[in-house]
């Protein structure tokens, strides 16, 4: 499956930086750790449609991911944009009960609230890169063009860094305001700057025959017409093959590993395993 890639932008140690001389480097260090929780519920719910995030920088504020290759489906899209603000939902009630149940923690436990609502509220507003712009261009790009619905979201971040940067002025004239910003900075990075490969890779494009030097265990797994390709990743375990079994043809009908190994790198996530075997292996087998 490999390994997610991390790594920090320059604006992040500035934020740090600016945290530390202001005394108040837990809550810099709360806030990069709630930062990397929400990265990590995006992570996961990828993994659960079949991707995975290939790196993420981490920036004030929040994180950049990329990779390379997205075709997912617009409602997957949505569930990944959304998971990162709902694990810090949940993180937020979870300290809650913490505090709830040792009521001494609360100095530590209302910051981490505090961080983890902050994060899931900010990252939720409707502008690129944050997730609540990635929701609102998976929803656009149902009704519209993907490049026109890119413009829009990008444009609603450009507005957006422009009005914060605005608001840091003006707090120059009443009271001074950097994270405002930082934010602003981030907001603008991630819409002038953002590499083109920011999407996610197929898990398992890696899987394959040619690690078998040391052996592998197959299992064989039974699917009928409605099974999905994407359904199959779930029983792929440390690298193990499959055998799969094809319920409801005319005649009993076994792919064996190699075949199954082809549809899961190459086939089309959201196809039946029926469809993709009728296009790789050329004959109709129901």
């Amino acid at each position: 499956m490999g390994r997610i890639k991390f790594g920090i932008h320059p604006a992040f140690f500035l934020f740090g930086l600016y945290f530390a001389i202001n005394g108040k480097v837990f809550y810099f260090l709360t806030y990069t750790l709630v930062a990397v929780i929400h990265e990590l519920g995006h992570s996961f719910a990828a993994y659960r449609a079949g991707y995975k995030l290939k790196r993420v920088v981490l920036m004030p504020y929040g994180a950049v991911i990329s990779g390379e290759k997205q075709d997912f489906s617009y409602a997957d899209e949505i569930t990944v944009a959304f998971a990162g603000p709902a694990v810090n939902f949940a993180t937020a009630v979870l300290f809650i009960a913490v505090w709830w149940i040792f009521p001494d923690t609360y100095p530590y436990t209302s910051v981490a609230v505090t961080a983890s609502l902050t994060i899931a509220i900010i990252n939720l507003l409707p502008a690129f890169p944050l997730d609540g712009g990635r929701i609102l261009l998976a929803t656009l790009s149902l009704y519209i063009k993907r490049k026109t619905a890119l413009s829009i979201v990008k444009g609603l971040g450009l507005a957006l860094s422009a009005a914060l940067f605005a608001l840091f002025v003006y707090s120059c004239f009443v009271s001074l305001n950097v994270t405002v910003l930082f934010f602003s900075s981030f907001m603008l990075f991630g819409n002038v700057f953002m590499p083109k490969d920011n999407a996610y890779t197929r898990i398992y494009s890696y899987y394959s025959l040619s690690r078998l030097k040391k052996g592998k265990i197959v299992k064989r797994i039974a699917v009928n017409q409605k099974t999905l390709v994407k359904d199959l990743f779930k029983f792929i375990e440390n690298g193990a093959l499959l055998d799969l079994e094809l319920i409801g043809t005319q005649e009993k009908a076994v792919l064996s590993c190699d075949k199954t190994a082809k549809i899961i790198c190459e086939g089309n996530c959201y196809s039946t395993v029926f469809e993709e075997a009728e296009r790789f292996f050329l004959r109709r087998i129901r």
